[in-house]
């Protein structure tokens, strides 16, 4: 007989029994169980305030941006000349700002904020507009 005969066994899933019931319990749920791990492990600080990012030091000013159901979509349109070169722009802004991360949203957010706090940009870019 050729092995190709013999069905082969179910994996051993003994050791999951728990976690497999967790994790249908949040499906059905719909809602994570951080804070029961979290006090498991000694953890006192909720996990709200440790996901909740502000503005400041650690993140050199910037805000987080928008989560996917709260934002607003906004188009800009390059030709695809420009398109490359705001590529390579951002790419070199991410190298100098030594960040692991960086897209064009997050650049575009941060250059518009510049603009409406700091009067010497937002005059250039009113002169550009003229």
């Amino acid at each position: 007989m050729s092995a190709a005969r013999h069905d082969t066994p179910a994996p051993d899933m003994g050791g999951l029994g728990q976690d497999w019931e967790r994790l249908k319990n949040l499906r059905r749920d719909g809602r994570r169980e951080d804070t029961t791990r979290d006090q498991e492990h000694g953890d006192p600080e909720p996990p709200a305030a440790r996901r909740k990012t502000t503005p400041g030091r650690s993140r050199g000013g910037r805000r987080p941006p928008p989560a996917a159901a709260d934002a607003v979509p906004t188009t800009i349109r390059f030709d695809p000349e420009e398109s490359s070169e705001v590529d390579f722009f951002v790419l070199e802004l991410r190298d100098d700002a030594g960040r692991r991360a960086l897209d064009k949203a997050e650049v575009i957010r941060e250059l518009l904020r510049l603009a409406r706090e700091h009067e010497p940009t937002k005059k250039a870019l009113l002169r550009r507009l003229r």
